[in-house]
């Protein structure tokens, strides 16, 4: 019994770790708007798709799928959240020790409140990250 257990926890943590960690992987379905990091640089799916693997669709390789954004590591700046800013799909941000995924394209809009914590159609919390301050 303590062993199923363990591994059904295993298998949460992972998916919420794999959450968590946008590097870009082959076999993935990345939609419109995604972002991921690869070799160091941020990119913004173009075209919805499946990074089929052996078709080197990687960001780098295959410019008709990705764009490169203006940041230039898994910090994103900071990767904290921010009023005024706007967020795609797939986009992880960092707000008050958590980390989140964005689930629609939209701008977190100065003073609408729109921050992870209080707009859960917006944001979904993907882990907590001990150590990590505002």
């Amino acid at each position: 019994m303590m062993k199923k257990w363990g591994l059904g926890l295993l298998a949460v943590l992972l998916s919420v770790s794999a959450w968590a960690s946008p590097d870009w992987r082959e076999g993935l379905y990345y939609p419109q708007g995604a972002r991921v990091f690869y070799l160091g640089q941020s990119y913004e799916a173009l075209q919805s798709h499946r990074a089929v693997k052996g078709a080197n669709w990687n960001p780098e390789a295959a410019a008709a799928l990705w764009r490169k954004t203006d940041e230039s590591s898994h910090g994103a700046g900071d990767g904290q959240w921010r009023e005024g800013r706007h967020y795609s799909v797939g986009e992880i941000s960092r707000y008050r020790g958590h980390t989140y995924r964005c689930l629609q394209n939209h701008k977190a809009e100065k003073g609408a409140g729109w921050n992870p914590e209080r707009a859960p159609s917006l944001w979904e919390k993907v882990s907590h990250n001990p150590g990590w301050h505002h």
